[in-house]
């Protein structure tokens, strides 16, 4: 048989990775036997401390006609623009005390997405280095800006 090239050696390598992640997976289910929630997982949990969620937009990147402090006071519709940055990926939390619909662009995409949220429903925008406008529609709502 012959040796093994370098890609073959490096893909065999992501193999054993991957069955080791999944037994260690199963591993750590410590017992389970109802419906398993990921995030309460042991490795899901060690991965996201180690790679988790992206930094949140500093309040200084934030801006829109309807914002004051850390609240948008929305009539029709309210657009919240976040400024550029040399972060790759930021995250905007919202959240609406009364029914709102979000519309924004994917983070590295040039495809929308839509968004209806419920009263108290809290939603994490997250927006690329390119920064980009998150527009909010109501008749007259307010949407909490950041935890």
């Amino acid at each position: 048989m012959p040796a093994l090239t370098r890609g073959q050696k490096i893909l065999a390598l992501v193999a054993v990775l991957i069955v080791a992640l999944y037994v260690t997976g199963v591993a750590t289910q410590q017992g389970s036997t109802g419906k398993v929630d990921p995030t309460e997982n042991g490795l899901v949990k060690m991965l996201g401390r180690w790679f988790g969620s992206p930094d949140q937009a500093e309040p200084g990147e934030l801006s829109a006609p309807c914002l004051a402090q850390q609240q948008l006071t929305i009539k029709d519709s309210c657009v919240l623009t976040v400024a550029s940055s040399d972060k790759d990926l930021r995250e905007v939390v919202l959240r609406a005390q009364q029914p709102v619909r979000l519309h924004t662009r994917a983070p590295h995409d040039d495809s929308f997405l839509d968004k209806d949220l419920t009263a108290g429903e809290e939603v994490k925008v997250t927006v690329d280095s390119s920064g980009g406008d998150v527009t909010l529609t109501c008749s007259s709502c307010v949407v909490l800006v950041g935890e």
